[in-house]
C-alpha cells in the first residue's frame, strides 16, 4: 500500500519527477519521450508541473513506499467557467516495482477522490494507440471520442492518438467495485 498526497511544494519532488520522466522513456516513452530526456527537458517538466500547481490550474498526486516516491499524477483542471466540470489527466506513472500490485487502483481512485471533492464530473485524456497507457485507461473504461492520425512522431514514424474520457462518478464506482472483489466482499449492484 502506498501512502498518497497533493504536495503543494512540487520542487520538493524535482528529483524523483525528473526521475519518472527519464525511466519513461525505456518504458514505452509513456510520458512522451522517446529517447532520454535531456538535463533541459526535465527542467522544463518540473517547472512545468510546479507552475500548473503553483498557478492554481491543476494537481500533482505523489504516491511513497518506503522506498521513496514509486508513482505519481498530474491533473489539469480548466478555469473556463462553462468547463469546470473537465479535468484531464496529463501525466501517470507508476515505478515498475510496483507495477501488478494495486498501486494504479490506489491512484485512480484518489484522482476521483480530488476530482470530487473540486467538482469535476468528467476526465479526459489522450494517448497513443496501442501504447501501455492506451491498454490501461481502456480497461478502466474510458472510451475514445475522437482519433487523430498524425498524433506522435517517433523516429520519422507516424502514431495515431485516442482523445479518451470517463465520467468521474462511473470510474469511481468501478475502482470501489474491484476493491470489494479483492477484499472478497459482495458487489454493491
Amino acid at each position: 500500500m502506498l501512502t498518497w498526497h497533493w504536495p503543494d511544494d512540487v520542487r520538493a519532488y524535482e528529483k524523483e519527477l525528473a526521475g519518472m520522466l527519464a525511466a519513461s522513456a525505456a518504458d514505452d516513452g509513456i510520458l512522451g519521450y522517446a529517447e532520454s530526456p535531456s538535463p533541459a527537458q526535465r527542467e522544463g517538466f518540473v517547472s512545468g508541473v510546479e507552475q500548473l500547481v503553483s498557478g492554481g490550474g491543476g494537481h500533482l498526486l505523489i504516491g511513497e513506499d518506503e522506498e521513496g516516491v514509486a508513482a505519481m499524477c498530474v491533473m489539469k483542471t480548466n478555469s473556463m467557467p462553462n468547463c469546470r466540470h473537465l479535468a484531464e489527466v496529463m501525466k501517470a506513472y507508476l515505478d515498475p516495482r510496483v507495477r501488478g500490485t494495486s498501486a494504479v487502483y490506489q491512484l485512480v481512485e484518489r484522482v476521483c477522490v480530488k476530482a470530487e471533492e473540486i467538482g469535476v464530473e468528467t476526465f479526459v485524456i489522450d494517448v497513443r494507440e496501442d501504447s501501455k497507457a492506451h491498454r490501461v485507461w481502456s480497461r478502466f473504461g474510458f472510451t475514445s471520442y475522437g482519433v487523430l492520425d498524425d498524433y506522435a512522431r517517433v523516429d520519422g514514424r507516424s502514431y495515431r492518438g485516442h482523445y479518451m474520457r470517463h465520467q468521474v462518478r462511473e470510474l469511481a464506482a468501478a475502482v470501489a467495485e474491484h476493491a470489494r472483489k479483492r477484499a472478497g466482499a459482495p458487489s454493491a449492484g
